[in-house]
């Protein structure tokens, strides 16, 4: 397993506030997985757990390793479905915090509407632990169901991701242009600050810096890229 990093832009500042860290899997035959080809088997295997520990610990680890060299970044992680389930996370999250001195405010979790799902009491109550440490909270796919305003009112979250489905062709699309603006103002409403996905063109930044969203995403940001070529390609604890 190793991590590709992406950038993650503040709209209004023009400069990249964080970067979301993508897990992949390096395969016999040398080829790169994306996790959508081997996290169901993780899942099935009851070794979902185990990588969800592991891309906590690395990450925490890098983090602190830039702090403690004079920089500052922001990570954004996904926590898998079965995280809320899982009894070892808040204390792995604890002591890793404090074995590496690493900043906690420095990390947000991205969790889907079908991790809260489950169990929404004990989602909850986790986030609201986590938050305690400093750490915040993203929800995925925002507006893909009815159920996202739901969420939003139910769950402690911080930012909204806006699904690339309505940002991909959004310069092109004025039915796409009216439902983000309404996504913008029902997460503005509620106190919650807006991230988008998909931001592929100069055309649809535009858009979406007159609509006011807070964060961009997207090739047109910045794709992708492994540790050694990213900017903390200095600092990983291997």
């Amino acid at each position: 397993f190793f991590f590709y990093f992406q950038p993650i832009m503040h709209i209004q500042n023009k400069t990249i506030d964080h970067y979301e860290v993508l897990l992949r899997m390096l395969d016999n035959d040398g080829t790169i997985l994306a996790p959508h080809l081997f996290i169901p088997a993780a899942e099935q295997t009851g070794l979902i757990h185990a990588i969800d520990h592991m891309v906590l610990r690395k990450s925490i680890a890098l983090s602190a390793g830039i702090q403690h060299r004079g920089h500052n970044v922001r990570f954004s992680i996904n926590l898998s479905a079965h995280a809320f389930h899982d009894p070892e996370l808040l204390p792995i999250l604890t002591e890793t915090f404090a074995h590496y001195g690493a900043d906690p405010s420095t990390f947000m979790f991205e969790i889907t509407e079908t991790a809260a799902l489950e169990d929404l009491p004990a989602a909850r109550k986790l986030m609201e632990t986590i938050k305690t440490l400093g750490c915040s909270f993203t929800l995925d796919d925002f507006g893909v169901g009815f159920s996202s305003f739901y969420y939003i009112r139910q769950l402690p979250i911080d930012v909204v991701k806006i699904d690339g489905s309505f940002i991909r062709n959004l310069a092109d699309n004025p039915d796409d242009q009216i439902l983000v603006k309404a996504l913008c103002d029902v997460a503005r409403g509620f106190g919650k600050q807006t991230t988008a996905e998909f931001v592929e063109s100069a055309a649809t930044f535009s858009l979406l810096e007159k609509m006011q969203v807070d964060y961009a995403q997207g090739y047109w940001i910045g794709t992708p890229v492994p540790t050694h070529e990213s900017p903390f390609k200095d600092f990983l604890q291997e």
